[in-house]
């Protein structure tokens, strides 16, 4: 199974465990691999996907990171000229450019990890993300081709050094969060001078700004407002420790996000760098009413671009 989270889509990590949950008593499945690409991922799984399951998943990310996009505008390799976004995730094309090139009926999950998680995670690269491994980590020890299948052009291949060079090779990259700004950037760019593609791209990238800067002074308004502006680093900042799970409230972790797209109008994949806050602030107890409230004021007192 391979799980992409689009925005938009409120699927909290409770909802994907009771699916699974339901799946295994059900005995729908006799081993299972997922791999999720999205920013934050390892938080769908750390401290609750349980090893008896017989559920193999690894994530783009560790629970506290960014995932990271790749092929952008203005980098090599670069999408084509008329398209000014980027093509792929760092994590997601790692994975399947390995699958294209080498026998999936020889690699097993865990030498793909392996490679994935190297060019994934460049030592002296700023920001890049951890891959991470969850469930019943022996599955990793089976072919790819178990649960991929395979090309049989690639049967009995063995990767040239160029290969493995290209395999190993770590492209540009660019938060998750900043990809839509990226693309409006670049349209911006682009658009002739004077023109009325100049003028719709300019409001597009000055939309996005005013956005951005909405939803950043509404996280900072509902904390101040619901625990005191001094708890704001805390509520921003703070980590839940490897093996414990994101929130310890999951219904209340998705009723706050749920009221901040409602009241603030955003469906924007920026407010996501939020869902950590939202998660402490249920954490620490937060009287649910008396968060909405903040939110709804926040949010009408921070106007969002119209």
């Amino acid at each position: 199974m391979i799980i992409g989270m689009p925005s938009g889509v409120d699927l909290t990590a409770k909802d994907l465990m009771n699916t699974l949950k339901k799946k295994h008593a059900a005995k729908s499945y006799e081993s299972m691999v997922i791999y999720v690409e999205a920013c934050e991922s390892g938080s769908i799984f750390e401290g609750l996907l349980p090893k008896n399951m017989n559920i193999y998943a690894i994530t783009a990310a560790n629970a506290n990171e960014s995932s990271w996009g790749t092929y952008c505008p203005g980098e090599f390799p670069s999408p084509p000229s008329d398209l000014d976004t980027c093509l792929g995730d760092l994590f997601s094309i790692s994975w399947m450019e390995d699958s294209d090139i080498h026998d999936l009926r020889k690699e097993t999950l865990d030498q793909q990890y392996q490679l994935v998680r190297r060019r994934t995670a460049v030592d002296d690269m700023v920001g890049a993300s951890h891959v991470m491994q969850y469930g019943n980590k022996t599955i990793a020890k089976q072919f790819v081709f178990n649960y991929m299948g395979a090309n049989p052009k690639n049967d009995y291949y063995s990767p040239s050094s160029d290969d493995d060079s290209s395999l190993t090779t770590t492209p540009s990259i660019v938060s998750q969060h900043d990809a839509t700004l990226l693309h409006f950037w670049h349209k911006f760019r682009n658009a002739p001078e004077g023109s009325p593609k100049k003028t719709e791209a300019h409001k597009q990238l000055t939309d996005e700004l005013s956005l951005r800067k909405h939803i950043d002074e509404s996280v900072n308004q509902i904390i101040s407002v619901v625990f005191g502006q001094e708890k704001v680093p805390e509520m921003l900042n703070t980590v839940q420790s490897a093996g414990n799970p994101l929130v310890h409230d999951w219904d209340c972790f998705k009723m706050l996000v749920n009221s901040f797209k409602k009241q603030c109008g955003s469906t924007s994949r920026y407010e996501m760098k939020y869902s950590r806050a939202f998660a402490n602030m249920c954490n620490a107890g937060v009287h649910i009413n008396h968060a909405t409230q903040a939110i709804t004021q926040a949010c009408s007192t921070n106007s969002p671009p119209p």
